[in-house]
């Protein structure tokens, strides 16, 4: 078991995540220049009138699903998953897994993103004395947790 926790309650800090030790995986393929990636569920609310109170009330009825990757421009791997398929009229669905593992935390916590879609696809992009980078939104439809860290206290 990791210890997350000393006995004063405070974390241990070299148990905190290195970013540089993040892996992404599109359709089980490797994206080694991969830089940056994120993902949120945002979850959708109602709200519900409620006599008794003058704080306002929320029912969670459903989440949206969206991220960003940030890849080094090294080849065209969008354009190659992308362009065609926008051409012909087609929607491109794909999956990807985010790994973090870094070893002075001694976990790995990977989350698998289903039903990924593509929010735009950059065809050209650079500029003279720049390296180049493509920023890619996109929305996803469901989400596991594969392996997770667990933060429980040490005492």
């Amino acid at each position: 078991m990791v210890k997350y926790m000393n006995r004063q309650g405070y974390y241990d800090e070299t148990k905190t995540i290195y970013g540089n030790y993040g892996t992404l995986f599109l359709n089980d393929a490797q994206v080694a220049e991969c830089t940056a990636f994120q993902a949120k569920a945002k979850l959708n609310k109602v709200e519900v009138p409620m006599c008794g109170t003058n704080a306002k009330k929320h029912k969670t009825v459903g989440w949206d699903g969206s991220g960003t990757m940030t890849l080094n421009k090294v080849s065209d791997r969008m354009i190659l998953l992308l362009m065609d398929n926008l051409r012909d009229g087609i929607e491109t669905v794909c999956t990807l897994i985010s790994k973090i593992s870094d070893p002075g935390n001694g976990g790995t916590s990977r989350v698998k993103l289903s039903g990924v879609k593509f929010d735009e696809l950059t065809v050209a992009d650079w500029s003279s004395n720049k390296l180049g980078t493509e920023s890619i939104p996109f929305t996803f439809e469901d989400m596991e947790a594969l392996d997770t860290i667990d933060p429980s206290i040490v005492k």
